[in-house]
């Protein structure tokens, strides 16, 4: 069962889901609710540079999706985020890990939104966006990530290697966080662990049922390698428990598209 990972009210594909874990879908949906970073830890005050807040204008306290800082004024989320809104509905939070601060980091907004030209929906792919912003991002606490290489992509993107996803919601115990949390998962590039995955994704297997889930939707999927933080993957959908078999769009397989819109060159 799908559903996806995103926290406040969704109304675009017929999908609607709310910070309450509650949701209101059409006849014969099976899109749920559960939102979480299951079994993780509270991220330490500047170790997730490249982590962001993708929120609505009217709600700087509280999260709708994740994203990844690429660029001094790019951001990477993911498609079904921003599906269906104009720029000018979101804000991206810069250098934030304690989101009940409403002065805490950098807050920008967003001039351009740039959705991967195939996406439909998240059970076919390209659930990728980029978000252009109308300011550089200076917080001390913010410094983008890498979009991987084929090469790094082909080594770090294996069976039996790990990353780490980084994202704000309730946590296992269903009481929210304002936090930044993190977890730690082991991945694969073979969708079978999953129950099969769309092209160009990254399946999280279950491990100890730890896992991203909805509230986490757009986040980086990382691993630090050869001094850089590289964004290995976008939080994009998995089954309803949220404990395991999460599917993320695999970054470096759109390295060209990232490059042709930002300018943003895999390292």
């Amino acid at each position: 069962m799908k559903k996806l990972r995103a926290l406040l009210a969704l109304t675009f594909a017929s999908v609607a889901l709310t910070a309450c874990g509650t949701v209101q879908t059409p006849e014969n949906s099976n899109t749920e609710v559960s939102e979480q970073i299951v079994y993780g830890t509270i991220s330490a005050v500047g170790s997730r540079p490249y982590m962001v807040a993708v929120q609505r204008s009217n709600a700087l306290t509280r999260n709708w999706c994740g994203g990844s800082l690429i660029a001094s004024n790019w951001v990477m989320t993911a498609a079904h985020c921003v599906e269906g809104y104009t720029a000018s509905s979101f804000k991206v939070r810069a250098g934030v890990y304690n989101l009940s601060s409403s002065t805490e980091g950098q807050t920008l907004s967003v001039s351009n939104i740039y959705i991967h030209p195939s996406y439909s929906d998240v059970g076919y792919g390209y659930d990728i966006a980029l978000l252009k912003l109308s300011a550089n991002v200076t917080h001390p606490n913010a410094a983008p990530g890498a979009i991987p290489s084929s090469t790094v992509d082909s080594t770090l993107v294996q069976s039996g290697q790990t990353a780490t996803v980084s994202g704000w919601g309730l946590t296992e115990f269903g009481s929210s966080s304002n936090q930044l949390r993190e977890v730690t998962i082991p991945i694969t590039p073979d969708g079978s662990p999953c129950g099969g995955t769309p092209a160009n994704t990254i399946c999280g297997p279950y491990y100890q049922g730890k896992d991203s889930c909805n509230g986490d939707s757009g986040g980086p999927l990382a691993r630090r390698y050869n001094s850089k933080n590289y964004i290995l993957g976008i939080v994009s959908y998995g089954p309803t428990e949220c404990r395991g078999q999460g599917v993320y769009t695999r970054v470096g397989k759109y390295a060209s598209w990232i490059r042709s819109i930002s300018g943003v060159v895999a390292q």
